[in-house]
């Protein structure tokens, strides 16, 4: 990913978060889930690329609404400081159908689904999940905790100043 291909400005998260959350909702209430958005109203701004960050976020609720029925979908963001420096921290937890740590290992890796069963129910290449996780390696990460039947958490750490990657020549 080029220095080029990242439009780093600054922007407000909270309607960002809320705007992932109102996309969502409909998708959320046709699974029977409920939606939670724990954000404090004074989280601030974030100099970052607002269009990849916006998507990471969605494909993160996406994905956990996908593997929730009846459940509970939730956004948590916070800020924090760590060397020196602000960092915002975006969890997405669901109540979904988890996963076990061979398909953990697996999440990351292009076109590589959990299973086939997995596959042939809920579809998908998890490239979202691969080009998110591209985008918030520009300073930062996504993890994942999760446990069988019991849901995932997906954590986006971001610095709230992301830099532009250095040009190769």
């Amino acid at each position: 990913m080029g220095a080029k291909e990242l439009h780093l400005q600054t922007f407000p998260l909270v309607p960002v978060i809320v705007g992932v959350a109102k996309t969502i909702e409909p998708i959320a209430t046709k699974n029977g889930n409920r939606l939670v958005v724990d954000c404090p109203a004074d989280l601030g701004t974030i100099h970052a690329d607002e269009i990849r960050f916006r998507q990471s976020l969605l494909n993160l609720a996406s994905n956990a609404n996908k593997f929730t029925e009846q459940g509970t979908i939730t956004i948590a963001a916070h800020q924090g400081q760590d060397n020196g420096r602000d960092w915002i921290t975006l969890a997405v937890t669901d109540t979904g159908i988890g996963m076990t740590p061979e398909q953990m290992s697996k999440l990351f890796q292009e076109f590589l689904q959990a299973s086939s069963a997995t596959a042939s129910k809920y579809g998908g290449t998890r490239l979202g999940v691969v080009i998110s996780r591209r985008f918030c390696q520009m300073g930062g990460d996504i993890t994942v905790e999760s446990e069988v039947g019991c849901g995932s958490t997906f954590t986006i750490r971001l610095p709230r100043i992301v830099e532009a990657p250095k040009a190769i020549e």
